[in-house]
């Protein structure tokens, strides 16, 4: 569940102060009109009722999104220039969320730090792109006859590979994986990363870690 928190929220333009209502914690799988609003770089954006314009307050969030293993603390802009003291608070608070959070944050989660409103943007842009090819991917895969491996999104993200690899018979192991990538790349050779991710395992000796979800 998401929710709110009120703030004292100052114009840019130098009105009058005013009392507004803002995100403090978003569930951005559960929300999709707030998600939305956080990719679309207007999150939290007020509106001055002094001068009519629009501004970003100078205030926090967190955004949570289980199924990606995202949980973001975003701070203001003009934070950024401390960030080693504002990465030091995260993890503080982030221990205090576990206290009272701890069953919906999931045992092996962990926090990422962003400023201002395009970074976390454009990571969710880049989830949604990956997103798309993933489907395209699993089509195909399903047509092909072949069964699915999930990795655990947060390890897939930070080490620049697919989240969901396909895998032929019955039990997905590493020559599994090349065979099922073999017969999807040959069916379909436009998808990248999945071509880059072949030449990748071929010299790795394990797979990466399976979702705990599907563990």
């Amino acid at each position: 569940m998401s929710f709110k928190g009120e703030i004292e929220a100052k114009c840019p333009k130098g009105c009058e102060p005013f009392e507004a209502e803002v995100w403090s914690y978003v569930r951005g799988d559960q929300d999709e009109a707030l998600r939305n609003a956080v990719l679309a770089r207007e999150f939290n954006m007020l509106l001055c009722p002094t001068c009519d314009t629009p501004f970003f307050p100078e205030a926090s969030y967190v955004y949570f999104e289980p199924p990606a293993d995202i949980l973001a603390f975003v701070f203001p802009e003009s934070y950024r220039e401390k960030e080693a003291y504002w990465r030091e608070k995260m993890h503080a608070d982030f221990a205090a969320m576990k206290q009272s959070l701890g069953a919906e944050l999931g045992l092996d989660v962990e926090p990422e730090l962003f400023f201002g409103i395009d970074d976390i943007g454009e990571l969710l842009e880049r989830e949604d792109w990956h997103r798309d090819e993933r489907d395209v991917m699993e089509f195909i895969a399903k047509d092909l006859g072949l069964s699915l491996y999930r990795v655990k999104a947060g390890f897939a993200r930070k080490n620049g590979i697919p989240a969901s690899l396909p895998y032929s018979g019955k039990k997905a192991a590493r020559s599994s994986v090349i065979e099922g990538l073999g017969k999807l790349l040959a069916a379909n050779d436009r998808l990248t990363v999945f071509k880059d991710y072949l030449e990748r395992l071929k010299s790795e000796k394990d797979l990466p870690p399976e979702s705990p979800a599907h563990a």
